[in-house]
Formats: structure tokens, sequence, C-alpha cells
């Protein structure tokens, strides 16, 4: 199971942000999610970028992970709390940018695709974000 990303239905309201932070913390605190949704304007054009683990092939987070902090679990990638250390060389590897940090929390924020039920895709009112079997 992957996240899908559809950036161009993208309309950066923030909606999957608010359901990962209240999923998993339960705080309407977008800072605490695993999911950003960007935008940004070019001249005249307007661009979307949704950042978030897409679990590539390669996983260099897992590669740049000293500690062996982070696991690929065969379904997502997994940050064990007790081997992290905080050196946050997992994020700037990410090529989705979709690895992030708060000050409240002693692991970083990867998606976990909530365990099998991503809440962002079924919130999402664009369906810019879709579950793919790949």
């Amino acid at each position: 199971m992957r996240l899908e990303v559809l950036e161009e239905r993208c309309a950066a309201c923030g909606v999957c942000e608010l359901t990962c932070a209240l999923a998993h913390f339960k705080v309407n605190n977008p800072k605490k999610s695993a999911i950003r949704a960007e935008m940004w304007v070019l001249k005249d054009d307007v661009k979307m970028r949704i950042k978030v683990c897409r679990l590539c092939e390669e996983k260099p987070c897992i590669k740049a992970c000293p500690s062996g902090a982070l696991k690929f679990d065969g379904r997502r990638v997994e940050v064990d709390e007790a081997l992290c250390t905080l050196c946050k060389k997992c994020a700037p590897a990410c090529p989705f940018e979709g690895i992030f940090f708060h000050e409240d929390l002693r692991i970083p924020l990867v998606c976990d695709l909530c365990n099998g039920d991503p809440q962002c895709v079924r919130m999402c009112p664009t369906e810019a974000l879709r579950v793919t079997e790949s």
C-alpha cells in the first residue's frame, strides 16, 4: 500500500494536515502532522506541493539513519524511539521532504498510513490523495 499524490488537485486547504494531527495526537495542530500541503506563486503560476512519505523504492531515509532507528516493516517506515537520537539526518535524505520534527516529540513524524486506513485520503475534499496497492 502506498499513498499516491495528485498535486494538480491539491488546494493546499490543510484538511490533510489537521486530519493527521487529530488522528495521531488528538490535537488541532498541523505542525504535528506527517503530511504537509504547500502553495506558492511563481510569477503567474500557482504551484502545489504535498510533502509526505511515499515509500520510495530506495528508502534513503533508512540508509541515512546512523542509529538504525528507521526500519521498513513491509508496509511502512517505522521509527524506533529507543534508537532514535534525533540527529535529523533522515529528513534531508527524503526525496519527497516527507519527514518532519516537532519540539514536543522524541521521534520524527513519518506517515504510517494510519495502519492501513489513511484518514487524510478519506478527508481530502479534492481527492488529491489516493491509496494504491503497489
